[in-house]
């Protein structure tokens, strides 16, 4: 008798540990943006954000919304961290309008800030209309790094007397995380670079480069190691300028042909 119960018994704990699998369409998107996720992590956004698309079309067909507006968003954001901002401007309009059908506020925001950089890479308009969509979402949506960022990118258009205060409340909300404390040290560099003052200046391009290694933006850690290069010269470090000069042409060899040619 306990024989035959056996094969009973362990039916059961196999259904147990297996668990409810999701439907075949969700299944093979989660997978997809898992592959998306690892190309990431060896640092190549350009295959991340074709694993993304692939995930957003297959969640848009098995008609998980939700998923699709999350993968979108990845394909977008990867697609600029790939210097190719042109082509991530319609994978993030679709975020943010499948996030915000699905009251997604906070993914809405992320989608919303993608935007706004996507904009500011091609010269484009409504930059600031991006921000400020951003940061009400972001807000509504309980994101203090999202809110934070929009907060930040105001402060990089506002006037040198409004900048500050919206760089202080960009580190209030969320001034530790390295999506904010790179791009607010940078930002907060060029204001004194402008400002004549070139060691206040080498010193925060130097602070923001390990926060911006750590995160996906990569023209922004172009552009710290480049312009710390500069300065580090004009200071007269000139070991120090020729190994962030080094540093800075391999992110551009990274970021591919096209950033190149812009960078020059």
């Amino acid at each position: 008798m306990i024989r035959r119960a056996l094969p009973a018994l362990v039916a059961v704990l196999s259904g147990c540990a297996a668990g409810p699998r999701p439907p075949p369409a969700e299944h093979l998107a989660l997978r997809q943006r898992s592959s998306g996720e690892i190309a990431r992590g060896f640092d190549d956004p350009r295959t991340a954000a074709v694993f993304f698309g692939r995930a957003a079309r297959t969640a848009a067909q098995g008609d998980r919304a939700g998923l699709a507006a999350d993968a979108a968003c990845r394909e977008g954001l990867s697609r600029i961290a790939a210097g190719d901002a042109a082509s991530a401007i319609e994978p993030l309009e679709r975020a943010a309008a499948l996030a915000e059908g699905a009251g997604d506020p906070a993914l809405a925001a992320r989608a919303w800030l993608g935007l706004a950089r996507a904009r500011q890479a091609l010269g484009q308009d409504g930059v600031a209309g991006a921000l400020e969509r951003a940061g009400a979402l972001a807000r509504a949506g309980a994101d203090p790094v999202a809110a934070a960022l929009a907060e930040l990118g105001l402060g990089a258009m506002a006037s040198p007397e409004e900048a500050p205060r919206r760089f202080d409340e960009a580190g209030r909300l969320a001034g530790a995380d390295p999506a904010v404390a790179g791009p607010l040290a940078l930002n907060r560099a060029r204001r004194a670079e402008r400002a004549g003052q070139a060691a206040a200046a080498l010193a925060l391009y130097r602070a923001a480069l390990e926060p911006l290694a750590r995160s996906d933006d990569r023209p922004a850690l172009y552009l710290a190691l480049s312009s710390a290069a500069r300065l580090a010269d004009e200071a007269g470090e000139r070991a120090a300028g020729a190994d962030l000069r080094r540093r800075a042409e391999a992110v551009a060899r990274g970021l591919g042909p096209t950033f190149q040619a812009g960078a020059e």
